[in-house]
């Protein structure tokens, strides 16, 4: 790798926005394993968790780019990811994605896929053990990298997101 490129692949990153060299830096890190009807389940899913509302399209990326994200880094997230898509699935009959969003919010409440496991005499059958993964380590985890993305702090009142940059003028006035 020369200077230049260098060069450009810390500018690319120090803005948040990837050049092609940084893009070519990662290589085939950029394949997150999982299946495009996996990150639908689970972008269905989430937005149900995350707003109780079908999400705009940028809103979506974020939860996507989460999602990718920790499957590419996380072999372990991989296989729980899959695992719910295919729990999600499993309860609602067909694909959960395809799911008209009322119906989607009926069923994640029915088996209270958006709350933390309750008592042990909850009696959810065979598919126990598989509900208490998606509740306790699925659910916080797509709340969490949805609300940590620009578009959660944005809700807080951020212009730009913590390590991105923003208004280059905001640092350079003086303060009076």
């Amino acid at each position: 790798m020369n200077r230049r490129r260098v060069l450009q692949w810390i500018l690319a990153f120090a803005c948040g926005r990837p050049s092609v060299a940084a893009t070519e830096a990662a290589g085939d890190r950029s394949s997150s394993g999982l299946s495009a009807g996996v990150t639908n389940a689970l972008v269905a899913y989430g937005e149900v968790l995350v707003e109780g509302r079908e999400l705009s399209a940028a809103e979506r990326g974020y939860l996507v780019e989460h999602i990718e994200d920790s499957a590419r880094r996380n072999a372990e997230t991989r296989t729980l990811y899959r695992a719910t898509a295919q729990l999600l699935d499993r309860l609602a009959g067909r694909r959960f994605s395809a799911l008209p969003f009322a119906e989607r919010l009926d069923l994640v409440g029915r088996y209270r896929l958006d709350s933390r496991p309750a008592s042990a005499d909850e009696d959810t059958g065979p598919l126990r053990d598989a509900i208490a993964a998606v509740r306790i380590r699925v659910r916080p985890d797509l709340i969490a990298g949805y609300w940590a993305s620009p578009i959660g702090w944005a809700a807080v009142g951020y212009d730009a997101f913590p390590g991105r940059c923003g208004n280059l003028e905001r640092y350079t006035r003086s303060e009076t």
